[in-house]
């Protein structure tokens, strides 16, 4: 007879251990992708600014990483390149909330008219970028999409007043929920699909995000709040 270790038991200490380091490695692995994805921008930005037009080998050498690593983040230095002036356009938690108060809802739309403005603004580089981000992702398909998650900041600052309201678990869900509706994908849906203009793009946008928040003020302990979301993926605009 086979005397199986308890450690070895599906459901035993020994199995969960194991889930758990597997679960820290692929966390740490998407940490460690982005470190370097930020080092690439980073590298760009110095470059850009000295007054080059760096290629996308140059950048790499810059941040001390191998071209071939660098091509794995971005299919072009264009693409690179794009992406370091659309971060300079995008807003701040700052300048997005300078003008309102602690009221959630004013806050949100705040958010969400700053964030959508500077997307329509600069809608071929969020096309370009959308675009790096998926192409990256069919060249890799087993590696977690990696997006720079710009807009989460934006959102989780705007609704900080509601934190003594919704528990933790609602708070995350209306965040996620939030992601929807502000931010590229929203726009191309409107844009593409619905054929709304720039301004009608921005009214049904932040008209999407109030009627969220307010549903989510409404109709608290919702069945699904509580369960856990792993936004541990990094991004994302």
């Amino acid at each position: 007879m086979v005397q199986r270790n308890v450690a070895d038991q599906p459901g035993q200490p020994g199995e969960q251990l194991a889930k758990a380091r597997t679960t820290a490695t692929e966390t740490g692995r998407v940490k460690q992708k982005l470190r370097t994805r930020q080092a690439l921008l980073a590298a760009a930005k110095s470059l850009v600014d000295a007054g080059g037009t760096p290629t996308l080998a140059e950048v790499a050498e810059h941040a001390l990483v191998s071209k071939t690593t660098a091509y794995r983040y971005f299919a072009s230095a264009d693409d690179l390149i794009t992406e370091v002036f659309f971060d300079r356009d995008f807003p701040t938690v700052a300048t997005a909330l300078a003008s309102v108060g602690d009221d959630p809802t004013e806050r949100l739309l705040a958010v969400a008219a700053a964030v959508n403005d500077a997307l329509l603004a600069n809608e071929l580089a969020m096309r370009m970028i959308v675009r790096n981000s998926l192409d990256m992702n069919l060249n890799s398909p087993d590696d977690p999409p990696l997006r720079p998650g710009r807009r989460r900041g934006l959102i989780a600052a705007a609704l900080s007043p509601l934190a003594s309201e919704l528990p933790p678990g609602e708070l995350e869900q209306l965040e996620n929920a939030l992601a929807l509706v502000i931010g590229p994908e929203a726009i191309v849906a409107a844009r593409d699909v619905c054929g709304l203009s720039p301004d009608q793009t921005q009214a049904l946008t932040r008209w999407a995000a109030g009627a969220l928040l307010t549903y989510a003020r409404e109709h608290p302990a919702s069945a699904s709040a509580d369960e856990p979301v792993d936004t541990d993926h990094g991004e994302r605009d």
